[in-house]
C-alpha cells in the first residue's frame, strides 16, 4: 500500500514534535510521505530570545537546522511559506506558485504579534518575536549607548537612552530584566559619559499585576525585583496610541526613544482565513483530539490544528495558553496519533498537564512554579536554566547553551554590534545631531561647529556628529546595503510556540 501525504506546516516546536515522531517510528516512515514546510529553514528556542537580545546567549546556539533534522529522521524539508489551503481540494498553495496536495494535514504556523488595533503600535514599535527581533534590539541599544556617550547635553542623553516596554508578561518582565541588567553590570562601567540617571526603562502593562497567569505573590516579587533594578512599572495602564518616541496611556504621555511591543500574539492571516470555527482572536476551534472544526460544528478528518493558532478548550471551558509547553504537548499528541494511526491503532483525547511557569530575571534570580512548587531567587534561576537545557534540540545545542550559562555568570554581556546601524536605526536617528545648543556648557558656539564640518577643515570630523559620516557611507554604499537591510527583515511569525515562553 502506497504511504499517505502528511503535510506539516510549521517548524516551531508543535510542527517539530510531531515531525519527530513520526521520524522515530519505522512504521510511521512506511506509512506517511512526509514533508516539513517553514519559510525559515531553522527552528528557534523562543523561551532564551530575551537572553540572546543581550548577548547572555549566542545567537546561533538557540537555532537547530531543520534540514538537518529532517534528513536524520527520513523526513523532506521544503523552506517555503504557505500562502492559502484548499480544504476541499486538499490542496496548500505556497510561495511561488508551487502547491502541495496532501491527505493529512497539520497546521502549525504559530502566531504573529497582536497590536489589537492601536493606532501607530505596528509602525512605531519593535516587535520581538523572532531571532532578528532579538538581534536587533541588542545592536539598537548599543548603538544608542556609543551615542549618548558622544551627546553634549543631559537632555539628549535621556532621550536617547529611554525605553518603553508594552506588555507586562512573561516576555515583557525578562526583555525589561535582562536589559537593565546589561545596562548596569556591562554598558554603564564601560561608557564613563553616561550616568545612571540618563536610563529610563518604563515597563507598561494594561492588566492589574504583571505576569497574570503567575501566582500572586510570584507577581509582587518580580515587580519588586524590576522596582530595584531600577525599571519604571506601570499596570492598569492601557497604552491607547503610539506615536514616534511617544507611546500614550490614555492621554498621557510616555517618552520613549525605543518601543518594544510583548502586548500579545494572535494566529496568522493564513489561518484566521480558513473557512473554520474560530474564537475571537482567530484561532482555530478544535476538538478533543485537535482536529479542526468547520462551521457546522464537524471535526475535519484528516486536518488538526495545533500551538498557538489552535483554540483547543481545557476541562473548566478556559482556551489553553499560547505557549510553548502546550504547543509541545500537542505536538507530541499528533505525533503519537499519526504514529499509531500506522499502525492501525487508535488514540484516546489530547490532555495537557500545565507543568507551571519560570520566568528569568536576569542571572541572579528568578520566579517559578513547576508541579505545583513555587521558588524564587537564584536557585530558581538555576532550575530555569537546566529546564531550558533540557527542551533543546540536540546534544550540541545543549553544550553551546550550557557552557554560555557558564560564561555569562562569569563574565560580562558580549556588547559586540554586528548588524550596520542602518540595520537598527531610521534615516532621521540616523541624521540627529549630538552636538549642544550655542553656548553651552562643553559645546561649541554654533560657528565654529560650522568651519568643523566645512570639507577640508583640519579634524573637520572630531567636532560633529560621528552619524553623519555614518549616514553618508550609508548612501554611498548604496545597493549593497540596502539588500543586506532587506535580507535581515522579518516576515512574521513561521511555527507555533513563538510567542511568549
Amino acid at each position: 500500500m502506497a504511504p499517505q501525504k502528511l503535510i506539516i506546516l510549521g517548524g516551531g516546536f508543535g510542527g517539530l514534535d510531531v515531525a519527530r515522531a513520526i521520524g522515530r517510528s519505522a512504521a510511521a516512515r512506511s506509512g506517511w510521505d512526509t514533508r516539513l514546510i517553514d519559510k525559515e529553514n531553522f527552528f528557534q528556542f523562543n523561551p532564551l530570545l530575551p537572553a540572546v537580545a543581550v548577548g547572555a546567549v549566542e545567537t546561533r546556539h538557540i537555532v537547530y537546522p531543520l534540514r538537518t533534522m529532517a534528513a536524520h529522521r527520513h523526513i523532506r524539508f521544503l523552506k517555503n511559506k504557505a500562502m492559502g489551503i484548499d480544504l476541499d481540494r486538499r490542496l496548500v498553495t505556497l510561495h511561488n506558485g508551487l502547491v502541495e496536495s496532501y491527505d493529512t494535514l497539520v497546521v502549525a504556523v504559530g502566531s504573529v504579534t497582536n497590536y489589537y488595533g492601536v493606532p501607530g503600535a505596528a509602525e512605531h514599535t519593535l516587535p520581538f518575536k523572532t531571532i532578528v527581533d532579538a538581534m536587533r534590539l541588542r545592536a539598537r541599544v548599543v548603538e544608542l549607548f556609543e551615542m549618548a556617550e558622544q551627546a553634549e547635553t543631559e537632555a539628549q542623553r535621556r532621550r536617547l537612552l529611554s525605553f518603553a516596554i508594552v506588555g507586562g508578561g512573561v516576555t515583557g518582565v525578562e526583555v525589561a530584566a535582562e536589559l537593565m541588567e546589561m545596562a548596569s553590570e556591562t554598558l554603564l562601567p564601560r561608557y564613563p559619559g553616561i550616568g545612571r540617571s540618563d536610563l529610563t526603562v518604563t515597563l507598561i502593562e494594561s492588566g492589574s499585576r504583571l505576569v497574570a497567569a503567575a501566582r500572586p505573590a510570584h507577581s509582587d516579587y518580580v515587580r519588586r525585583h524590576l522596582g530595584r533594578r531600577g525599571v519604571r512599572v506601570r499596570i492598569d495602564s492601557a497604552v491607547t496610541r503610539v506615536e514616534p518616541r511617544r507611546v500614550f496611556v490614555g492621554d498621557e504621555p510616555v517618552e520613549a526613544f525605543t518601543i518594544v511591543w510583548t502586548a500579545g500574539v494572535y494566529p496568522p492571516q493564513l489561518v484566521r482565513d480558513l473557512p473554520l470555527r474560530h474564537v475571537p482572536d482567530g484561532r482555530v476551534i478544535v476538538d478533543e483530539c485537535l482536529r479542526a472544526v468547520d462551521p457546522e460544528g464537524r471535526a475535519l478528518e484528516g486536518v488538526y490544528v495545533i500551538g498557538d493558532c489552535a483554540g483547543a478548550r481545557r476541562p473548566d471551558g478556559r482556551l489553553q495558553p499560547q505557549l510553548s509547553q502546550t504547543a509541545i504537548a500537542m505536538g507530541q499528541y499528533v505525533g503519537n496519533r499519526l504514529v499509531r494511526r500506522a499502525r492501525g491503532l487508535d488514540t484516546g483525547p489530547f490532555k495537557f498537564h500545565d507543568a507551571g511557569y519560570i520566568i528569568s530575571l536576569g542571572k541572579h534570580s528568578s520566579v517559578l512554579e513547576l508541579f505545583g512548587v513555587p521558588l524564587s531567587g537564584r536557585l530558581a534561576w538555576l532550575a530555569w536554566a537546566g529546564a531550558y537545557l533540557v527542551k533543546m534540540v540536540g546534544f550540541r545545542k545543549q553544550l553551546e547553551v550550557g557552557l554560555d550559562h557558564i560564561t555569562h555568570l562569569v563574565f560580562e554581556h558580549d556588547t559586540a554590534q554586528i548588524l550596520a546601524r542602518r540595520n537598527v536605526l531610521t534615516d532621521d536617528e540616523l541624521d540627529l545631531t549630538l552636538a549642544g545648543p550655542a553656548g553651552s556648557e562643553g559645546a561649541a558656539p554654533a560657528a565654529d561647529a560650522a568651519r568643523a564640518a566645512a570639507p577640508g577643515a583640519p579634524g573637520g570630523g572630531a567636532q560633529t556628529s560621528c552619524l553623519h559620516f555614518a549616514a553618508e557611507a550609508v548612501r554611498v554604499a548604496g545597493n549593497s546595503r540596502a539588500s543586506a537591510a532587506a535580507e535581515l527583515r522579518p516576515t512574521g511569525g513561521a511555527g507555533e510556540g513563538r510567542g511568549t515562553p
